[in-house]
Formats: structure tokens, C-alpha cells, sequence
């Protein structure tokens, strides 16, 4: 039996699968994601597990999901391995963090690793970590008792298939700009020799880029991300289920144009790496393999289908919409065959391009974040988010999910406060962006306070009109992301407890969010896939869980 109660009679889990762009074909996904991350969170909380429990283990369930940009399956650095960041927070707003952490298969634990272990005294009145990023953070992890895994484990085939039409993509775009250099006379001479092989080009390495670029052949990208069949538009999957696949980008040796790739077996705990064998260079054969990799995954992507567990996606009118923005429910019929992928703004799709495992049926363009806010028995807050970051990323970069204030914020309960109130917020989007502005602490606080920035200062509003100004004011008008040549996404979910009930309180300006909630009251996890009305609009919801009401009535002996 679970102990007694003391923090009110309702417990609930918040979780959320980023902001960006989620197709329509592939929402059902995105959306069984959210809803089995909040009924095994729930499961948790039903049996007394604390707030922090129930994160944990929601967010794990999001990483173990190559559809997520989290854990397995996420976008690789310019070098080609997966390194991830992970922040969780407890309702004292204590933290643990990890940055740029490779070979953890599930980040948040490390998080919460570090997170723990503040509470151990050092000797000599050394103070604990609540930040630990690269190999420091690696190692932390492994010496508190967490598996590390060799690169290439947590390296997926549609993440491998990505890095190679992003190296592709930069390689072409570097040549191009190596001709422009040239004069006209050159230029002539040199088309009449013939142009660069694609192994002279791999000798001038690109910088390493935040973002890909802009394909320069649409076309030619096109095959590398899915085939068409010739009986209509069948999409065939690109990846094969499972971590265990038999290629490999994160090696421990960085990988560049012109180096073999080598192939790394999980052998259990052990550190060491097992045996190598050279491949031929990917610029050589790298495209055909990407086709090859295509043909042979038809056979496991129809045996994923088939065993791929049917959602019960509660679409209830659970989430309501506030202020001018209306958000339509999850599309429950079939895929459009000529459905395509938009992104935000015009630029190309941004590196938190998370292409799905199951289905290709469309692309998505999903801002890296994920993230999880519960509130347990006892009436405790708890946050966390994890990410993968952003595709094609420099080595050690440091993404908003390890910040705190940034990714993730709590701010906790005052003692002097009769309301017991406390928020946490978790957001998704743009990093750099995000990190300038104190995307999460400033959100935690107007909706704290219930204020946004006026003419005059500081005005008093309601908690939907908080949010509100602040992705519209706090974020999108700070002169940082004004004058950036980045697109400014970012999606916010956010918590407030009082004694009065949960409430939660979620907004983005990106063209989909994929949200799901569920209190101790619910059967079923409520989810939602928010979309945006129009360009430029902020889409707005919300849901309301109340504690119950007990009335003593006196019994007459």
C-alpha cells in the first residue's frame, strides 16, 4: 500500500514531444510516445513514487523512442556520434545535469544521478556537482553504477541516413563556394578538364555548421530520404527496427570524408571497445549504400508494422483552448499520400529533423526537446527535459536541455505563502535562442506572478495572457532573436499548483506541439497534437485538474 497523503488527493504527469513540425502521417506516433511516457508515469504516482520518480521515468521512455530526438536515435554531431543533455529539477529547485554526454543510452538517469548525489556530504567540505558535461559526465555516470555503451549503439539508420545527406549536402554547398572563388577563366578551364571528384572535395573540410544547409539538389535528396513505389505513393522506410544495426557513425574516432568507417560491437558493460573492421569510404559508396540501406529496411519496416501496438489516443475536449487561438484535434483519418513536410519560415528543415522509425509518410521537423513536469501525493513539482540536440552540431556543444532556467525551471513553494503555489516550465525550440532569453525561468516566473511586460513596467494578467506576451514579447522581441538570422521557435509547457488544484498552461509559435496529461482522476492520458492557425500566431491551451472538495457531516448517536 502506498504511504498516507499529505500534499492533497491528485497526481499528475505532464509530458510534451517537442515543438517544430509533425506530420500528419506520422502524428499517431508522436503521439503513442506521449501517451505510453504518461500512463507508465501515472503508474508510478498511483503507487506513492514521488514526483521525480515519475519524470524519470517518463522521459526514459521518450529516449528509448528513435521517433524522439532524445536518446537513441538522435541527431549526430558534425563528427557523427550522438552526445545528449538532460536536466532535472525537484520541487526545493534543486537540479542534476548532463551536457554532452555520449555512450549514456538514457541521459535523464545521469541527470538524475547527479541530482542525487548532492545530497551525499564530500570530505573536506567539497561541494557537489549539479552540472558535469563530455567525458566527465560519461564517467560520473559509469561510476555510479550506469551502463556505457559503445558509440555506435545509440546510433540508429535513419540517423546515420540523415548525417549522410547532411555531409553530402555540405560538401556539395562547400564546392560550389570554392567555384565562386574562382575567375571566370578558371572556372572555364577548369569545367573543360571536368569538375572535382567527390574525393577531392572531401580533402577541404567545411567548417562545422549549427544547421545543415540548404539542399542545392532537391532531387537527389529526395531518394536519399525515402523511395517511392511504383504501384502508387508507398513511402518505404529508410530504418530497421532496433539499436543493433550493422552500420556505424559514432566511433570514438571522429569521422570525416575521407576516413573508413569502423564498426564497434556492444559487448555488455565492459568499456573496452570490441574489434574493427574497415569499410570502404562513404563518399565512395555512401550514397549507394544509403539506397541499398532503403531497399533492405522494406523488410524489417513491414515486420515493425505489424508489430507496432495500436494507440488509445484520447482526443477529449480535456484540453481546451484559451484566448483567439483555436487548436484543432489530432487528425484521426487515414495519411494523405501527397501530404509534405513544411518547415518553419524559409529556411531549409533545421537539423531537429527527427525522422520516424515506423513510417515515412511525411517528414518532420521537430525542435530537439522533450519534456516531463509531475506533481505526486505528496504534493510535490518536479521537471526534466532531455534532447539530442541539433543535426551536424560542433562536438561538446551544450544544448538548453542540460541549462537550468533555460530548458527547465522550478520555482518552489514560499513557506509564507497560503496557496502553496509553485511552477515549473519545460520548453522546446530554438537553443541559442532560448538560452539568451531565459526562456524557462521567464516563463516559470510570469506565470508565477501572473504578469507581462507593458509600456510602464510590469502589468497584472491572467496566466493565459502571461504566456502569451511572453513568447510574443520576452522571446520573439528580445533583440538577440530579432537580429538573428535563425528562425525564432520555441514551445512552452508549463505547471501551477496551488491548493486549489494543477493547472497547466502550454503555448508555441512553431507549427505543431504534441502534448499529453493525465491526473490520478483520468482512465486514459489525454493528447493532444496542437497545431498553429496561421504563421506567425502563438497557439495556446490548457487543462485544469481540481482537488476534491470533503464535506464532514456530523452523525448523530
Amino acid at each position: 500500500m502506498p504511504p498516507r497523503r499529505e500534499g492533497g488527493d491528485i497526481s499528475a504527469i505532464y509530458v510534451h514531444a517537442g515543438a517544430g513540425y509533425h506530420s500528419h502521417q506520422n502524428e499517431k506516433i508522436h503521439l503513442e510516445a506521449c501517451n505510453d511516457a504518461a500512463m507508465v508515469a501515472m503508474a508510478i504516482l498511483k503507487n506513492g513514487g514521488s514526483a521525480l520518480d515519475a519524470v524519470e521515468i517518463a522521459i526514459k521512455l521518450m529516449e528509448d523512442r528513435e521517433i524522439t530526438n532524445a536518446g537513441y536515435g538522435s541527431n549526430l554531431t558534425a563528427d557523427g556520434i550522438v552526445e545528449c543533455d538532460a536536466t532535472i529539477m525537484d520541487h526545493l529547485g534543486r537540479s542534476g545535469a548532463v551536457g554532452a554526454v555520449s555512450q549514456i543510452k538514457n541521459p535523464i538517469s545521469a541527470a538524475r544521478v547527479v541530482l542525487d548525489g548532492q545530497a551525499k556530504r564530500l570530505s573536506l567540505q567539497r561541494v557537489p556537482p549539479n552540472l558535469l558535461v563530455g567525458p566527465g559526465a560519461t564517467d560520473y555516470a559509469y561510476d555510479h553504477g550506469i551502463p556505457v555503451l559503445p558509440p555506435d549503439f545509440l546510433v540508429s539508420q535513419a540517423s546515420k541516413a540523415r548525417w549522410l545527406r547532411w555531409q553530402h549536402d555540405i560538401d556539395v554547398a562547400r564546392q560550389r563556394e570554392l567555384e565562386n572563388l574562382l575567375d571566370p577563366d578558371e572556372r572555364r578551364s577548369q569545367s573543360d578538364i571536368g569538375s572535382p571528384s567527390a574525393g577531392d572535395c572531401a580533402t577541404v573540410r567545411p567548417a562545422q555548421l549549427m544547421s545543415p544547409p540548404p539542399s542545392v539538389q532537391p532531387k537527389q535528396q529526395s531518394t536519399l530520404s525515402f523511395e517511392v513505389s511504383a504501384a502508387g505513393n508507398d513511402v518505404t522506410p529508410m530504418a530497421a527496427d532496433g539499436p543493433n544495426n550493422t552500420h556505424n557513425i559514432g566511433t570514438t574516432q571522429p569521422i570525416t570524408s575521407h576516413s573508413h568507417d569502423q564498426q564497434t560491437r556492444p559487448d555488455g558493460n565492459d568499456r573496452s571497445e570490441g574489434k574493427h573492421e574497415d569499410n570502404n569510404s562513404f563518399l565512395e559508396h555512401g550514397l549507394a549504400n544509403v539506397d541499398s540501406n532503403n531497399k533492405s529496411a522494406e523488410n524489417g519496416a513491414d515486420k515493425s508494422a505489424t508489430s507496432m501496438k495500436s494507440s488509445s489516443i484520447d482526443s477529449s475536449d480535456s484540453f481546451v483552448t484559451v484566448g483567439s487561438s483555436s487548436l484543432p484535434p489530432p487528425s484521426s483519418g487515414a495519411p494523405s499520400d501527397n501530404a509534405q513536410a513544411e518547415t518553419v519560415g524559409s529556411q531549409a528543415p533545421l537539423p531537429g529533423d527527427s525522422s520516424p522509425q515506423k513510417q515515412y509518410d511525411g517528414n518532420d521537423n521537430i525542435t530537439d526537446t522533450v519534456g516531463a513536469i509531475a506533481v505526486d501525493c505528496y504534493g510535490n513539482i518536479a521537471a526534466g527535459s532531455s534532447s539530442g540536440g541539433i543535426g551536424m552540431k560542433h562536438r561538446g556543444r551544450v544544448g538548453p536541455a542540460a541549462l537550468v532556467g533555460i530548458g527547465t525551471a522550478v520555482i518552489p513553494v514560499d513557506p509564507d505563502d497560503p496557496d502553496r503555489t509553485c511552477v515549473a516550465a519545460v520548453t522546446s525550440g530554438t537553443g541559442e535562442h532560448m538560452a539568451t532569453t531565459l526562456a524557462a525561468h521567464t516563463c516559470a516566473s510570469r506565470i508565477y506572478f501572473c504578469q507581462r511586460k507593458g509600456e510602464n513596467g510590469l502589468e497584472d494578467v491572467t496566466e493565459d495572457e502571461a504566456l502569451k506576451s511572453m513568447i510574443e514579447v520576452d522571446f520573439m522581441e528580445h533583440p538577440s532573436v530579432k537580429n538573428s538570422h535563425c528562425e525564432a521557435a520555441i514551445g512552452v509547457m508549463a505547471v501551477k499548483k496551488t491548493r486549489n488544484g494543477v493547472y497547466l498552461y502550454f503555448g508555441h509559435n512553431t507549427d505543431s506541439f504534441a502534448l499529453a496529461s493525465m491526473s490520478s482522476e483520468d482512465s486514459s492520458p489525454v493528447c493532444v497534437m496542437s497545431r498553429r492557425p496561421k504563421y506567425g500566431s502563438v497557439a495556446q491551451g490548457g487543462r485544469i485538474s481540481r482537488y476534491r472538495r470533503y464535506k464532514v457531516i456530523a452523525v448523530d448517536e
